[in-house]
């Protein structure tokens, strides 16, 4: 057999071979899209009103007709909530008729969603202006979650602006359609907006969750753009970085959704709105934009990086819990942390309950996370870890050390575990433990209490509409004093300078 042949030979078992690899991909994506759309029509109810409703005055980046002042998004926001009114609360065909649903106009959760601040973005202003910070709140969530770090940063002078994020605070259904191009746009407009509030004067930025990578982006853009706003401190909570590739693979096997029988793929989660300030439904498409953000964010740390840029970046102060059904802390160290040059950056890390009692029903993962913490080598940011004084007490002290350092101080914090709980987690981290809707004890100030934090539920699998899972899943922070003392620490120290 000549070469030629012999070449073309090889040419056609390679052709052949990568037709066969091509057609078994695509029976693979077919085989998971139409189970997936299957699943998806058995396994979720039917879809309510506010699953489908698609709203015209929310924010989108790039029309022109868009708001290019924080000023006109507030107008925009105050039309698109009296749209919500008229077109799913006050309209008998549309509102629920569920006591504790969020869209029945009767229920304490429509009272407190539609005749509280806190689904909507919001200003404090203090007489004395001595600073103004951003804070942005994540996916799900709403103004809400920041309340109390507004509420502390408005102590000490400085005018907050929380921002509600395009698609939320409203109906679930606003986040099948939202990209997080709005929700950047959306951070950038009103961080020019603060950014100018503070004047010559100090100028933050906090995020939670989807809220921090979105002030990332901002801050690494920030780096080569002169004309963007410019925090001089992160102050991140749960920070979503690092999010799971499921969310793309469950964006493609969301394909047949456009199919009115198939409408539920478009839905991971499907359940009742009871929570005034949160979704519980989670749409498909929410889950790949957290994804399409986090992989802009990491591009744009990559670049930067190259460029010998990042000893630039603001001081970030971030809190993670070590065990997060979300993010974990090891993703915000690789994928954030070890990234950053320049001196002043820390990360606050809280550990699972190790009490004799408990430790034993701890899942071995986050059992050995804060072991791999404590003897990692000297890290160029500094380390505290949030930790039981010992395996027997309840007791928490933290340990800390500085960057570069391996050797930890221990600082007693007069905290102990609440009993019956073995660790924290990506929800609960920015609310205390007396927050009047998520506390473990809920108190009395701000809005009217839904204790929904400290409902404790048992009964058998299948009893309610909710899988009994969400009643487990702890909702605020026994620790949030620590995240009180450090932020309110770096505060204080740079107004005193």
């Amino acid at each position: 057999m000549t070469l030629n042949r012999l070449l073309k030979a090889a040419t056609k078992g390679t052709v052949r071979l990568a037709l066969y690899a091509g057609c078994l991909v695509a029976a693979v994506l077919v085989t998971v899209v139409i189970v997936f759309a299957v699943q998806a029509r058995v396994r979720l109810p039917d879809l309510q009103p506010w699953h489908r409703i698609e709203l015209n005055a929310e924010f989108r980046a790039g029309r022109a007709e868009a708001p290019k002042t924080f000023a006109d998004y507030l107008a925009l926001e105050n039309r698109l909530f009296e749209e919500v009114r008229a077109r799913v609360i006050d309209n008998p065909a549309m509102a629920s008729h569920d006591a504790v649903s969020r869209y029945n106009p009767n229920s304490v959760p429509a009272q407190l969603a539609l005749g509280e601040r806190y689904n909507r973005s919001y200003e404090l202003v203090p007489s004395e202006v001595r600073g103004a910070v951003l804070l942005v709140h994540g996916l799900t969530d709403s103004p809400y979650s920041m309340r109390s770090l507004a509420d502390l940063f408005f102590a000490r002078g400085f005018y907050v602006l929380v921002l509600r994020l395009p698609g939320h605070g409203t109906v679930p259904a606003g986040l099948l359609k939202v990209r997080w191009e709005d929700w950047y746009a959306a951070v950038e407009l009103a961080a020019r907006h603060a950014a100018q509030r503070a004047g010559a004067k100090p100028f933050y930025a906090g995020g939670y969750s989807t809220g921090a990578p979105l002030l990332a982006l901002l801050s690494v853009r920030g780096l080569d753009d002169a004309t963007l706003p410019r925090p001089q401190r992160l102050f991140f909570i749960s920070a979503a970085i690092g999010v799971s590739r499921f969310a793309a693979l469950a964006n493609i096997a969301s394909t047949l959704s456009f199919l009115p029988y198939f409408e539920q793929a478009k839905w991971l989660d499907v359940l009742p709105e009871y929570d005034p300030y949160k979704y519980n439904s989670f749409p498909v498409n929410a889950a790949n934009q957290i994804y399409r953000l986090t992989g802009e964010l990491q591009r744009a740390l990559s670049a930067a990086g190259e460029r010998g840029r990042l000893n630039a970046m603001p001081r970030v102060l971030a809190f993670q819990s070590v065990i997060d059904a979300t993010v974990t802390a090891a993703d915000v160290v690789q994928q954030f942390f070890l990234l950053l040059r320049g001196p002043g950056h820390e990360l606050v890390a809280f550990d699972v309950n190790r009490t004799n009692n408990w430790i034993g029903l701890v899942a071995p993962g986050p059992r050995e996370a804060f072991e791999r913490i404590r003897s990692a080598p000297a890290l160029p940011f500094a380390l505290a870890v949030v930790a039981n004084r010992s395996p027997g007490a309840r007791e928490v002290v933290m340990y800390s050390r500085p960057a570069g350092r391996t050797e930890m101080r221990v600082e007693p914090l007069a905290l102990d575990w609440p009993r019956e709980v073995f660790s924290l987690g990506h929800v609960a981290l920015p609310f205390p433990a007396d927050d009047p809707v998520y506390g473990l004890q809920p108190g009395t100030g701000g809005p009217r209490a839904w204790p929904i934090g400290s409902l404790t539920v048992r009964g058998e699998p299948g009893a309610i509409r909710l899988p009994l899972g969400m009643f487990g899943r702890l909702r605020s922070n026994p620790f949030f004093p620590v995240i009180r003392s450090k932020i309110g620490d770096a505060v204080d120290a740079d107004l005193a300078h």
